[in-house]
């Protein structure tokens, strides 16, 4: 049975604590959406903390989606909704705000390997409609508007790759992950659009060619890469160790 030793908020917020003890017991115990969890106060007795700690930690699980109050059946789980699951990430990903080139490239090694694999089934699976998306956010981040604009027309553009695979783990894992790869990219001041490129993936799934695709993306990945080294290294006075390389 999970227990934690009292404390006082002197030293740090409980209810994250309980929230981190509940998510492990909802994991092991309650694997199954729609049961039933003990009450208010039975975990507050099991987790040795005060029936308010365990309300917050409860507020706070409500929201990440693993949890729902039911009229006359208390809390109980639910099945995490895709949302949420890309609002968790989002807070996974945001944790290192500032620029870190490990970070950066453990990141972009991710969606390397995730956004080949979309884009080589978006060469099979886009339809007429995601073909027309794709070609109105390439046309946007040619613009030569505001970058704000640019940068939400290149999030729309691999959203819609994204989806275009159909398969939902694809988009719900990579929106967040592009979109905080790209705010902390910004932050080194080496945003690119990088459109040719980008109109490589696009001509590729266009014409129904997975493996162009494929080979498309690893081309933007390390353009990306490099870009983002370069910026680094400015921000950091020293080379960068070369050692990482993209798949």
């Amino acid at each position: 049975m999970n227990k934690i030793p009292k404390r006082t908020f002197r030293h740090g917020r409980l209810s994250e604590q309980v929230v981190s003890a509940m998510e492990q017991m909802i994991s092991e115990e309650y694997p199954r959406p729609g049961e039933r969890l003990p009450k208010e106060a039975e975990l507050a007795d099991r987790f040795r903390v005060s029936r308010i700690v365990i309300r917050e930690a409860m507020k706070v699980l409500e929201d990440r989606g693993l949890v729902e109050v039911r009229a006359g059946r208390g809390t109980c789980t639910v099945s995490p909704s895709p949302d949420k699951v890309k609002q968790s990430l989002l807070r996974l990903f945001r944790d290192q705000p500032v620029p870190d080139a490990g970070e950066m490239e453990r990141l972009l090694e991710l969606r390397a390997v995730l956004e080949e694999t979309a884009a080589g089934l978006a060469a099979v699976r886009a339809t007429p409609e995601d073909l027309e998306a794709m070609g109105a956010s390439l046309r946007e981040m040619a613009s030569g508007a505001a970058e704000d604009e640019l940068v939400a027309a290149d999030l729309r553009f691999h959203a819609t790759v994204s989806r275009a695979a159909r398969n939902r783990y694809f988009e719900i894992v990579l929106e967040p992950l592009i979109e905080v790869f790209t705010q902390q990219v910004k932050l080194t001041d080496s945003y690119s659009m990088g459109v040719p490129l980008h109109q490589d993936i696009y001509d590729a799934i266009r014409k129904r060619n997975p493996v162009a695709a494929r080979l498309a993306v690893k081309r933007l990945m390390k353009a990306t890469l490099e870009d983002t080294r370069k910026a680094l290294e400015v921000l950091a006075g020293a080379p960068l160790d070369r050692t990482f390389r993209l798949p």
